[in-house]
């Protein structure tokens, strides 16, 4: 029997989610930034509405954005529909200091460079949506650290918050977090909106098109139900030369949320909702750069189309207690998900005609992948004063995760996609729980001085069910590993306000990502399990306005320390690979948002940020990839920023213009690391590229129609794939930002 090395499935297997649990190859031996758009330069809102306070909950309260001592990018729903700012991706790729790349038509972030690439380790950014976690906690889920694609007619705002998050929000946001808050029901006036859209793409194959809408019902002074629904065809623009198929990667989306708002009074609120929403892909969106045209890709037969689905339910108690105030915050969550890639450029495939002697030479390979999580979480938070100077926060939180991972290697054939045999058969359940507890004291010396403190202790255990079948081993291998972790986290941030417009902070946070098992081991030279790895965050920063906010800054400067990170390796023997802890690495940079409001109705704003995130010490031999001290890590530019210019006048008493644009530039970037120190040459390099975006637009007191066109000059902006990208297997596909796109939007309220 021929043996080969499989490190590129299991690498597969990790980019797919199952980053835990790391087995392969038995027997096979060879083969914003500080962006502030919410009432800045995106939303595009006039003067009087351009001076209202923007609120944010960071820190799990209501406060002003400008008093925060954290660095936050806020952004509106309404701004993102202005913009026809539609996906994740169009959003945060505009974002300065974020890294993305854009995988199995899911926005994979990364936030001031904190990743290694979504082979090694669990999530490294966390997603909330109105404070439920979003996803697992661990990579076997299967959404790859994803970003939820929520529509934007449904939001009140995105807010980013940039360095460890994981005194407050807990596990897995070691880079920073990302906030979904959603519009509440209103028990003041019925109301609705409808609205939709048009959009064409430059060389796409047919038009895509958006619809939505939603309805706030108050049934009583005390009772109020809020309603919405949307369906969302993305327009493709890649043609598969082995299927003949045009605009391969079109998607459809679509979905709805249904919510309900009980306050009897103003001491007790009780709000329930309930979120769906599915996501069909039709293809994937690499582009075969070796083919003659940059929109062209040669996916086999089967390889590309992807399906998930998001449930999410929860329950938000909110209760007066006197001065006091208690918080309740439960969820279940169900997201299961389907991939299919193209698995050909693998080293599986030289084998297939030898383990299948049906006559076809060469065979392809598919790589089929199911995933689903269903997840239980309980938070329960106290905010009391102590005395007059002295606020403190206690919290409880648990969640429970059930997922399960299914993977088949399928050697199919390249003519018509028939489905010869399975090679390789894994199914997988991971069982993660965790018992968590928090808190957060802030101390008010004087009237500008203020010290916040706080702590996170959180313990974790897993449990792995793994089953293997390999084509030479049928009777399979069956193990059973677990895991026990634990976690401390903390912060403490001194904050001085020179006075109400203007505020100095310094900041040390922490952040861990779970460990987990390893599915075989000897607990010698191959641990059992491996252990969470801390990122500690030293920032300086300040906020203020200048001018009654004719003027605002907000500036940082940080530098963040990653230790005991979660790496990759190779079994002594060759035969298998496996997580392990190993290295350490750095990110240190600078941040700054400047807009200005010189006349009513216009809002300019710059913002930037300088990033050098880098290893301090290489990788082992031993290990799956290959890296040396210097080295920057994945997807992090050097150097990224965007200016905008947006302005609202009157055309005649009831008609308001609005206009604007924005160019946004992203400094050149690095793949993933390579397999092996000859190779290190090789290292994919995505050159840095700008995008222009314009918006033109008219409105009344109830209805808004806009024009906008997106990457006007048509640029090819390279954000992932190339050399070692073991997402697509082939060093000559990559992922672009979408080109050129026209979008006409309307907006009906009433």
């Amino acid at each position: 029997m021929m043996a080969f090395k499989m490190g590129s499935l299991f690498t597969a297997r990790n980019r797919a989610g199952a980053r835990g649990l790391a087995l392969i190859a038995l027997t096979l031996a060879s083969a914003s930034a500080l962006a502030q758009p919410v009432a800045g330069p995106s939303a595009g809102n006039a003067g009087a509405e351009i001076l209202e306070e923007i609120i944010v909950t960071a820190q799990k309260r209501a406060e002003r954005l400008q008093d925060v001592p954290v660095p936050v990018t806020a952004v509106s729903g309404d701004a993102l529909l202005d913009q026809n700012q539609l996906r994740a991706q169009d959003f945060f790729s505009s974002v300065p200091g974020l890294g993305l790349q854009f995988m199995n038509g899911r926005s994979n972030l990364t936030i001031r460079g904190v990743t290694t690439g979504p082979a090694t380790g669990n999530p490294t950014v966390g997603y909330t949506i109105d404070d439920v976690p979003y996803g697992s906690s661990v990579g076997i889920a299967g959404l790859f650290g994803a970003a939820p694609d929520l529509d934007p007619g449904d939001l009140a705002r995105i807010e980013v918050l940039r360095g460890p998050q994981g005194t407050l929000y807990g596990a897995s946001s070691i880079g920073g977090l990302v906030k979904y808050v959603t519009v509440k029901p209103s028990m003041t006036d019925f109301a609705g909106t409808v609205g939709g859209g048009l959009q064409t793409v430059s060389g796409g194959h047919r038009p895509g098109y958006n619809l939505r809408g939603n309805l706030n019902i108050p049934l009583s002074d005390v009772f109020a139900v809020r309603a919405s629904a949307f369906t969302r065809r993305d327009a493709g623009y890649i043609d598969n030369v082995v299927t003949g198929k045009r605009g391969v990667n079109q998607s459809d989306v679509s979905g709805g949320r249904l919510s309900a708002l009980w306050q009897p009074s103003n001491a007790l609120s009780v709000e329930l909702s309930a979120l769906y929403q599915d996501t069909d892909i039709n293809g994937s969106s690499n582009v075969d750069t070796a083919l003659p045209r940059y929109n062209r890709q040669s996916d086999q037969i089967g390889a590309g189309a992807s399906r998930w689905k998001n449930q999410i339910y929860s329950a938000v108690v909110n209760a007066d207690l006197g001065d006091s105030q208690l918080t309740s915050v439960t969820s279940y969550i169900y997201n299961p998900s389907v991939d299919n890639v193209d698995f050909s450029a693998s080293g599986l495939t030289a084998a297939l005609p030898l383990i299948y002697p049906v006559g076809i030479n060469p065979m392809a390979a598919l790589l089929h992948q199911e995933y689903s999580t269903k997840k239980l979480t309980q938070e329960v938070r106290l905010m009391t004063p102590i005395g007059d100077n002295v606020d403190w926060l206690v919290g409880a939180f648990y969640t429970n995760e059930n997922s399960h991972y299914m993977i088949q290697a399928r050697a199919t054939d390249p003519a018509n996609g028939t489905v010869h045999g399975v090679p390789i058969l894994w199914r997988d359940k991971l069982e993660f729980a965790e018992y968590a507890g928090f808190t957060d004291v802030t101390v008010r010396f004087t009237d500008q001085f203020d010290v916040q403190v706080g702590a996170r202790w959180s313990s974790n255990k897993q449990d792995l069910r793994h089953r293997q079948w390999n084509f030479d081993q049928p009777a399979g291998l069956f193990t059973d590993p677990t895991s026990k972790d634990h976690a401390l986290t903390y912060l403490l941030t001194p904050r001085f306000k020179l006075s109400a417009d203007h505020m100095f902070y310094g900041r040390l946070a922490t952040g861990y990502r779970p460990g987990g098992p390893n599915a075989v081991c000897n607990d010698a030279r191959v641990p059992c399990q491996y252990r969470s790895d801390k990122t500690k965050n030293y920032e300086i920063g300040a906020k203020g306005d200048f001018y009654g906010r004719l003027l605002s800054y907000d500036l940082s400067f940080y530098h963040i320390d990653w230790r005991d990170i979660q790496l990759t390796q190779v079994s002594p023997d060759a035969t298998y690979n496996y997580n392990t802890n190993a290295s350490r690495a750095r990110s240190r940079g600078i941040e700054l948002s400047l807009e200005a409001r010189p006349t009513d109705g216009l809002t300019l704003a710059l913002w930037g940020a300088w990033t050098d995130a880098t290893l301090r010490a290489g990788f082992s031999e031993p290990s799956a990839v290959y890296a040396a001290a210097g080295d920057r890590l994945p997807y992090s530019n050097r150097f990224s920023a965007r200016f905008s210019v947006d302005h609202e006048s009157a055309l005649t008493e009831d008609l308001q213009l609005l206009m604007g644009g924005s160019v946004s530039y992203v400094g050149n970037r690095k793949g993933e690391f390579v397999p092996t120190r000859q190779e290190a040459p090789l290292r994919q390099t995505y050159p840095g590229y700008a995008q222009l975006d314009l918006h033109l637009g008219v409105k009344s007191e109830d209805w808004k129609v806009n024009l906008s066109i997106q990457n006007v000059t048509n640029r090819r902006g390279v954000t992932g794939g190339g050399y070692n990208n073991q997402t697509t297997f082939n060093r000559y596909w990559l992922n672009y930002i979408r080109p050129r796109t026209l979008g006409l939007s309307f907006e009906k309220s009433f």
